[in-house]
């Protein structure tokens, strides 16, 4: 790995709070919830993170109403180390954001990492190995380099990136090679991405065996992004190197949020990522998942006999392949197969498993029925 001072972290916390409702909510969103072990995916990522580049190179950016439970979590982390936004608007104004609040405390070769908050990680030294092996293709090549798993099985609920095996490349009609070193650390160049496909796409995809998944983890150095950020979305670039100008005086919040209420919300990797065409990707075997709904958790807990998970006041008769989940009162299962079932203080939810992904439509619904206090 490189020098400590030469890499920075950008850890960004987003959420709607939707995603693990009831226990989630949009006052205290799905990444500061315990779901596993004793803490919160929020404090998980932040410790990963931590255990590879220096606290103080660690950058959190988060909504400016999740400040006050971001400092709680974790109370190592200073005040100063949070960016926070107004409004929320995808990963890449969050990232923009950052990149142009940093430009002059950093270098241009520092080498930026960008890491989703809502990831559940294992096999630590694995992993630390591939984002070395990023760090270094980030300052080799000028690329833009994302870490990809190869999938265990044809899940229609993630992103995919398409590989080439050759070592060779081509970029503005410059052919270039990949070194034997970064080739064997599992270094490719990215060909193609692909969103969320149905199951028989997914499954052609496992079966062509060029695709891995997309973990939403981005390395690359700080001018190169701030390249890509000038030629694929200048808009975002010129309104960021406007907002520069107001850095440390009485309107800079007044004008952060005026400049956010013009940005479209654009993820980072449709804005930027499917148009450069200095786009590489790591390929990794190390534990992941991204941590989106219910039936994830169900996934990757531990599970009893009868494939369930059971956590709290809960006892279960004849129940099978069942998420059951009660923070107070009893909570009884009797007969009852492929179901979620999440009792809180204010709501419970009672679904069938493989239909948690569409808990946004739900609380969608809530809202609009005006239920307190939802």
């Amino acid at each position: 790995m490189q020098e400590k001072n030469k890499i920075i972290a950008l850890m960004l916390s987003g959420g709607s709070g939707n995603k693990f409702w009831p226990r989630s909510t949009s006052e205290f969103p799905e990444q500061f919830v315990h779901l596993l072990e004793d803490k919160s995916l929020f404090q998980r990522t932040y410790n990963l993170i931590t255990s590879t580049v220096a606290p103080e190179n660690t950058w959190i950016i988060i909504n400016e109403k999740y400040k006050s439970l971001a400092l709680e979590q974790v109370p190592s982390l200073k005040s100063e180390q949070i960016i926070t936004e107004p409004l929320t608007r995808h990963t890449a104004p969050a990232v923009g954001l950052a990149l142009f609040l940093l430009d002059k405390q950093y270098a241009d070769d520092t080498v930026v990492c960008i890491f989703p908050s809502d990831q559940y990680i294992k096999n630590y030294e694995e992993f630390r190995y591939s984002l070395d092996v990023a760090c270094n293709a980030a300052n080799d090549l000028n690329g833009l380099i994302t870490i990809g798993i190869e999938p265990v099985r044809p899940e229609t609920h993630y992103g995919y990136i398409q590989y080439s095996e050759n070592e060779n490349y081509t970029i503005d009609d410059n052919n270039e090679k990949i070194s034997k070193e970064l080739f064997r650390g599992g270094l490719r160049k990215s060909i193609n991405f692909a969103e969320k496909p149905d199951k028989s796409t997914a499954q052609r995809f496992i079966y062509s065996g060029d695709f891995v998944w997309n973990s939403g983890i981005l390395v690359a150095r700080k001018d190169v992004l701030l390249n890509a950020y000038e030629k694929f979305l200048n808009y975002h670039y010129e309104q960021f190197r406007h907002l520069q100008s107001f850095i440390g005086t009485d309107n800079f919040a007044e004008e952060l949020e005026r400049l956010y209420k013009t940005l479209n919300k654009v993820s980072i990797d449709y804005g930027i990522l499917e148009n450069a065409p200095n786009v590489f990707v790591v390929k990794s075997t190390f534990s992941w998942t991204d941590l989106n709904n219910w039936d994830e958790l169900h996934r990757i807990s531990l599970k009893d006999a009868s494939n369930n998970v059971l956590m709290g006041n809960i006892i279960s008769l004849d129940s099978k392949n069942t998420l059951a989940i009660s923070e107070d009162k009893l909570v009884a299962l009797l007969g009852l197969e492929d179901v979620i079932v999440i009792n809180t203080k204010d709501a419970i939810l009672l679904c069938k498993k493989d239909e948690t992904y569409r808990i946004d439509e739900l609380v969608d619904f809530i809202k609009k029925k005006n239920i307190p206090p939802y």
